[in-house]
This record gives structure tokens, C-alpha cells and sequence, in this order.
């Protein structure tokens, strides 16, 4: 089977499963099309002097904070831009309104940990606007113009890749959030990106720390063009998205959720508790899968994952490695 760019068209709606887009229609692909031609240059045209304005206000805003990110008053101001700044990109993306269930709450004077499923980049958007959590990200940002000051301001947990004794990204979040009294940290629990019909196998590392979790449960109705950024290149979901005319998300807040003793103890029993009560809220499926069987998927479709090509090119070189150190020991001998 051939190996396309995005897999579109590679598999019936009968063995998406999980992680599988639904396969564009030709009616479909006709809209798309127009809309590349049509709204992408419009869309374009808005975007890039909205971002710059943001942006420049943003670092306004940052000027003369503290290094250890905006507290006070310029923490307000800070939150208030971000959310402007991140509705407004939604906006422009052709999500105009975003129907809500349920009541947003915050624990008080409290760290907590918001979650929530994890189906496309748009949520990671939302929930920067609503909440505007720490998120963690590569310690290289840091060095990135603008948007190295802005993940400092918003306190981003920056992991650096290649220090050996950095200790686990878990450890570093659990630290975070117990080192400062009321922080936010956003994380999606499920480690990857499904179609949005289930809710995959969490991961425990977001309920080591013990602290109140608050659920929200994303979903985007479509009719045409699957909103999931699942098993697609970045660059075909980005532009595909801004040639719908109109897009479609719904968010459902669920009431924050505090730990028991029992699954303070044990983050597994915790995660799954979570979960559990995010399936019945939402009415999605429960499903068992991992990252690991997404992998397995996307190399039966034919979808070259970039993390399973270099994952495979690690074990080459690893096996290429350990051959070369059994002839050194041969020759040694």
C-alpha cells in the first residue's frame, strides 16, 4: 500500500476504529478545494495582523515582569489578552460560537490539574483561553522571539531533552504544582490524539500529584469535514479546517473532581476514576487503547507516523550499534 500525506481515502469509515478520520466524500473534497481557493486567502489575511497585534500587546504587557512569569495585576491583564488572543484565533478558524454544558468551576486556593479529551489542537486553544494553565513544553522555546517570553510569563514547565539527570516530566509537575499554591497545569491525560467517538487509556501522570482535576469533554460535530486530528499531517488539518466555511466545537464542563484518600494513593485507580466519570458525562466510548496500538494502526493504513520512523531508525542504529560492539569484543578475544 502506498504511503500518502495524510491518509485521507486509505481506509472505509468501517476501519477508522479510534484514530481514524472519517474519509472525505467527493462532495467533500469539492468544498474543501473551493474553500482552499475561497476562504483560505481571506482567512489568511485576518490571521497574520491578529497574531502580530497579539502578540505586540502580549509583550507590552511583559515588559518589565519578573522572570519567574506575570503575577498581580499584570497576571490579570495577561490572562485577559490570551484569551482574546486565542478566541479570537478560534474565531477566525470559523468556530464564530462555541455551545457550552455545564458550569466552568476552579477549586479555591488550590493547584489543580485541567484535562481534557484529547481530539485536535483546537482544545489546547480553548483551554489557554479559558483557563490559561502552565503547559509544558521543550526548554528550547525559551529562545524562540516572542513566543519564548509569553510560555515564561504563563510559567511553562520547560523540560530539557538532553540533561541526564533532568529527573521524569511527572516529577517536574507534581513540583510545580505543589510549589506554588493555586497553579494550573493543562494536560491531556490520553497521550495522543483520537477521532473524538471514544476516550482512550489515560495515562497516571496527571494524578501523581494528588491534586482536585478539572474535567472538560470536547467534541466537534461535523458533516463534511472530520475535525479530528488523528493520523494527518499538521499542515493538510491546518489549512482543511480554515476551508470550512463554518466549524463546529462543543465543550462540557464537568464539576471539578477531588481525590479520595484511596486515589490519592494510587494515580491509576485516580486516572481511571476521572475517566470513568468523563464516559458517562459524555456519552462517548470507553476504549482501552493506547498510543502504542494508534502506532500499530496508522502502519496498517500505510500513514508514516514521523515518531515511528524515527523510533524505527533508533532501533537500526542501535542494532547497528550493538553489532559493532560484538565484533569488538570478538576481536578483543
Amino acid at each position: 500500500m502506498s504511503k500518502p500525506s495524510h491518509v485521507i481515502g486509505t481506509y472505509t469509515s468501517a476501519q477508522k476504529g479510534v484514530f481514524g478520520r472519517e474519509p472525505l466524500t467527493t462532495f467533500g473534497t469539492v468544498k474543501m478545494y473551493l474553500g482552499f481557493a475561497i476562504i483560505v486567502p481571506i482567512r489568511l489575511a485576518l490571521l497574520i495582523p491578529f497574531h502580530l497585534i497579539m502578540c505586540m500587546l502580549i509583550m507590552i504587557c511583559l515588559l518589565g515582569a519578573e522572570p519567574g512569569g506575570a503575577v498581580g495585576c499584570r497576571r490579570t491583564v495577561f490572562e485577559y489578552l490570551a484569551y482574546i488572543w486565542q478566541r479570537g484565533n478560534l474565531f477566525l478558524f470559523g468556530f464564530y460560537w462555541i455551545p457550552s454544558k455545564g458550569k466552568q468551576t476552579m477549586p479555591e486556593n488550590e493547584s489543580c490539574v485541567v484535562i481534557g479529551n484529547h481530539c485536535s489542537w483546537m482544545e489546547v486553544g480553548f483551554m489557554f483561553a479559558k483557563y490559561c494553565p502552565s503547559f509544558v513544553g521543550k526548554s528550547s522555546l525559551k529562545s524562540i522571539p516572542v513566543i519564548g517570553s509569553i510560555a515564561v510569563a504563563n510559567k511553562t514547565i520547560f523540560i530539557d531533552r538532553l540533561a541526564k539527570n533532568r529527573g521524569g516530566v511527572t516529577g517536574q509537575i507534581v513540583e510545580h504544582l505543589q510549589k506554588t499554591q493555586g497553579s494550573k497545569v493543562g494536560i491531556f491525560p490520553e497521550g495522543t490524539t483520537s477521532n473524538g467517538t471514544s476516550i482512550v487509556s489515560f495515562r497516571s501522570g496527571a494524578f501523581v500529584a494528588g491534586v482536585p482535576v478539572v474535567p472538560c469533554v470536547f467534541k466537534y460535530p461535523y458533516r463534511f469535514y472530520d475535525q479530528s486530528f488523528s493520523s494527518v499531517s499538521l499542515k493538510f488539518h491546518i489549512f482543511g479546517t480554515m476551508a470550512q466555511l463554518i466549524n463546529f466545537m462543543e465543550v462540557e464542563y464537568l464539576p471539578v473532581y477531588y481525590p479520595s484518600e484511596e486515589e490519592k494513593a494510587d494515580p491509576k485507580l485516580y486516572a481511571g476514576n476521572v475517566k470513568k466519570a468523563m464516559i458517562e458525562a459524555s456519552g462517548l466510548i470507553d476504549s482501552a487503547a493506547t498510543y502504542e496500538d494508534k502506532l500499530k494502526w496508522e502502519d496498517e493504513v500505510g500513514y508514516e507516523n514521523k515518531e515511528m520512523v524515527r523510533k524505527r531508525a533508533m532501533e537500526k542504529k542501535k542494532k547497528e550499534e550493538g553489532g559493532e560492539e560484538s565484533e569488538m569484543v570478538e576481536n578483543q578475544v
